[in-house]
């Protein structure tokens, strides 16, 4: 079995989700730390053009000087900001000196997520007198990698062929066609006013961001939308993520190939073959959040990770046994959250988090790539 624990949410069964809402002092007690992974989303973006619809009024906008879908300037100070937050929890855990052997930095195929990622990198890592090359310039080079989209399967496991295969066949499934079929009446509402032919909850889910995307840029919506307005579309854009996690394959290729790294790379910090590496970087997007917490049974329903969110899995050796903490920051006004998976403490022994998520790792074939 994949997990014993499920619920039945809006007709379709689900993982259980569960978290502890008592907030954690900003700065870490960092005695204990032994190596951490940071997964984050990129900051504030334009619209990317799958978002718009057919009957957009702000359809041909170019959105100057940025373009589609690239960070705004209001997401790259969230950006920098995280990287300052990091550079607060973690001050003494990482000393004030980089060297390239402390941290691997890794990003999705997209220029809002590597800029993102050089963000937080600029502010994470600023350099010493000793480092500084330019005088003034409180910034130095950090290396990071990505990989191309449809060979990335740490964090765009969504894009493998076989999840496309079996993504599809979920989206039209008679238990989630039902599903959207309860919804008929208000998705034949937004279908009118938008010219969308609305077929599964991911047309709903693009429409929501390009909704999003507009109004924070500054425009006005129009009228049609006062009804549905960001709740009914949030709570409908969200049953997205569900429908992305449906079958043990889909959720193995989605969060399985970037929990096997975490693992990996935690055993091998553990037995000193990296020694030096303290800090894991991942930039990436909401669903990448969404599906991890989902997946370790941490999901607070219904919400959607925002611009700059991030998930901090924390490995701590304490008194002799190394295991997991997980926090997350969603700007929710709660500060950084020490989340508590089913059947484990809030501080999770790294041999029973590795037991709990065994059954997310994929074989390395099930990708297709």
């Amino acid at each position: 079995m994949f997990v014993s624990y499920t619920i039945t949410l809006v007709g379709l069964t689900f993982l259980q989700f569960h978290s502890a809402t008592r907030p954690e002092a900003s700065e870490l007690q960092e005695t204990t730390l032994l190596v951490s992974h940071v997964l984050f989303r990129h900051g504030n973006r334009t619209p990317e053009v799958t978002e718009l619809y057919p009957k957009d009024p702000y359809l041909n906008e170019r959105y100057y000087p940025y373009g589609r879908g690239q960070l705004t300037k209001a997401g790259k100070q969230k950006e920098f900001n995280i990287g300052s937050t990091l550079r607060s929890r973690y001050r003494n855990y990482l000393g004030d000196f980089y060297l390239p052997d402390m941290v691997e930095a890794l990003s999705t195929d997209y220029n809002r997520t590597k800029m993102s990622l050089e963000l937080v990198l600029a502010s994470l890592f600023k350099p010493n007198k000793d480092q500084m090359f330019e005088n003034g310039l409180y910034w130095q080079p950090v290396p990071y990698n990505y990989l191309p989209k449809n060979r990335d399967p740490i964090l765009l496991g969504v894009l493998c062929p076989h999840y496309l295969e079996l993504y599809n066949e979920a989206a039209y499934s008679a238990e989630v066609q039902t599903e959207i079929n309860k919804h008929r009446e208000v998705i034949q509402y937004i279908a009118k006013y938008t010219g969308l032919n609305i077929t599964k909850f991911e047309d709903i889910y693009n429409l929501f961001f390009g909704l999003f995307t507009e109004e924070e840029w500054g425009f006005t919506l129009p009228p049609w939308t006062r009804n549905v307005w960001p709740k009914t579309m949030e709570s409908l854009a969200v049953h997205e993520y569900y429908v992305a996690m449906k079958t043990v394959e889909m959720r193995q290729m989605a969060v399985g190939y970037f929990l096997d790294k975490v693992i990996k790379d935690t055993m091998k910090k553990i037995s000193g073959t990296t020694p030096a590496k303290k800090l894991f970087l991942y930039s990436a997007h909401e669903n990448n959040l969404a599906e991890l917490l989902i997946a370790l049974g941490v999901f607070e329903y219904p919400h959607i990770p925002t611009y700059g969110s991030f998930i901090l899995l924390e490995v701590h050796n304490i008194t002799g046994v190394h295991g997991v903490k997980i926090f997350y920051e969603n700007y929710s006004g709660q500060g950084v959250k020490l989340l508590k998976m089913p059947n484990c403490d809030e501080f999770c022994p790294l041999d029973q988090f590795v037991h709990l998520v065994t059954d997310l790792i994929p074989d390395r074939s099930l990708c297709g790539i």
